[in-house]
């Protein structure tokens, strides 16, 4: 099939909140990326950026930005059309002398940009199990964090802005 790519699509946390939640916060970018999500495969995360979606929906829900019903509907739902559906968890282990040297090199570079679990979800991307995906098929970070984003391109990731960048083809 000439022009198809093979490509990992990794999702953090605020990718993984705009999937499922309908609130009107969340709607700039969320068509598109139900839309990509629903029509690719090879979708991946951490189970750090898993814990950190929920703890989203926790947060709002406490800040009473949405209801009790819709806390429970959108953590439901997150377990039912990511990790119970399509998306795979890739786990590269924080102990490994490589993950811990570059998130550490990745915490002081970008300290006042992102957090831990951004630089942990950079070193993913580049050092996972689907690091050996090069050209068209290299993995791609999915993110409404331009912050992330921002990181995550300098240090050679492919990176789709879900909220302001149209989808990748």
């Amino acid at each position: 099939m000439s022009g198809y790519w093979c490509k990992a699509h990794y999702l953090d946390a605020s990718a993984l909140v705009m999937l499922v939640d309908d609130s009107a916060r969340e709607s700039k970018g969320r068509d598109a990326l139900r839309k990509y999500y629903n029509e690719h495969t090879s979708m991946y995360s951490t189970c750090y950026c898993l814990g950190e979606a929920f703890g989203v929906f926790k947060r709002k829900y406490l800040r009473q930005e949405i209801t009790e019903d819709q806390y429970t509907k959108y953590v439901q739902d997150l377990i039912d059309h990511t990790v119970g559906w399509k998306l795979q968890i890739d786990e590269v282990d924080i102990l490994l002398p490589i993950v811990s040297s570059e998130t550490e090199r990745l915490i002081r570079k970008w300290k006042d940009r992102i957090d831990f679990l951004d630089c942990f979800q950079i070193v993913t991307v580049l050092h996972g199990r689907n690091r050996v995906l090069v050209g068209e098929s290299k993995s791609i970070l999915i993110t409404a964090d331009n912050h992330l984003a921002e990181a995550a391109r300098a240090e050679g990731a492919r990176v789709w802005e879900c909220r302001i960048e149209p989808a990748p083809t």
